[in-house]
């Protein structure tokens, strides 16, 4: 019988070995470095010119196919070790029944992509410190960037964080953090609802070798796809670059059972929602059906 306190329970179990888990600890260090090196230009840029930069960066993240494979491998390094099971995992899949502890596991990837979501956006804020200052506007930094790409040159500062005056234009920076957090945290659930259906279904380190192959896909879609495949219809197959607003299309072209050449944002979502469901479904009755192998965790 399903029940919704237990599966709770199953799914705070695996925050509270967050703790004693070394890889928690390195992802969180390889996030700050690779943020604060992702940072430095901005910050530079912002210190050379004397004008603080605002907070809403986090929409500007990920721009590119190199961030997004680095996003996903960081994902990747999170979610390895799905179902999440260890040598005390018999004895708790015995007190609160397979079907329980199962979801329980898909639940924690839900709400475990929500706080590393949560700490992505908190540290990309973190690290532009002293050069930061709260306003409610996009600012003249980030502005400034989204009209002239190239000012930073001018200062002989590399920068790595590119800003698209159509989303300057579009969205307020309010509206703008809030979708990508939504990308962000739907995308991370989906890579690491595909690494758990892997694992469970194919068997240890299947889930990462289907998560890798999204991830090269992401890459073929970007460059070769659209100039082999003839079209750009095979970026509708490449789920991981949904998680940014650059790689959507905001200006209506691309409508559901449109092929324009980016996806609409609409496609984008829904599709990752079936996606997580059906995997969700399909990892729930393969788990119940089959033996227990638990082997402990590295």
């Amino acid at each position: 019988m399903t029940d919704l306190k237990t599966i709770l329970l199953c799914a705070l179990v695996n925050f509270r070995k967050w703790t004693v888990n070394p890889r928690i600890y390195t992802l969180a260090a390889v996030t700050i470095g690779f943020l604060a090196w992702h940072s430095a230009g901005l910050s530079e840029l912002s210190a050379a010119v004397g004008i603080a930069v605002t907070p809403w960066v986090f929409p500007n993240l990920i721009t590119t196919s190199a961030m997004i494979a680095v996003y996903c491998c960081f994902i990747m390094l999170f979610f390895c070790d799905a179902p999440f099971a260890d040598s005390h995992t018999p004895f708790l899949i015995i007190r609160t029944g397979r079907r329980n502890w199962v979801i329980g596991q898909l639940l924690y990837i839900v709400l475990a992509a929500f706080v590393y979501t949560v700490f992505f956006l908190i540290v990309s804020v973190v690290v532009l410190i002293p050069n930061v200052q709260w306003d409610t506007d996009w600012g003249k930094v980030l502005r400034t960037i989204a009209a002239n790409p190239s000012i930073a040159n001018d200062y002989g500062i590399k920068l790595t964080i590119f800003v698209d005056p159509l989303i300057i234009t579009m969205f307020s920076p309010i509206e703008a953090t809030l979708i990508s957090f939504g990308l962000f945290w739907l995308t991370s659930v989906f890579i690491g609802v595909l690494i758990f259906c892997g694992n469970v279904v194919i068997g240890r380190m299947g889930g990462l070798v289907m998560a890798g192959a999204f991830l090269c896909i992401s890459f073929f879609t970007a460059y070769l796809g659209p100039l082999t495949l003839g079209g750009y219809w095979v970026r509708y197959l490449s789920p991981i670059s949904w998680c940014t607003m650059y790689s959507l299309d905001w200006s209506g072209i691309g409508e559901w059972g449109g092929m324009g050449e980016l996806v609409s944002p609409s496609y984008a979502v829904i599709s990752l929602l079936v996606a997580i469901l059906f995997m969700s479904i399909v990892s729930i009755k393969v788990f119940c059906r089959k033996d227990l192998n638990i082997q402990k965790r590295r």
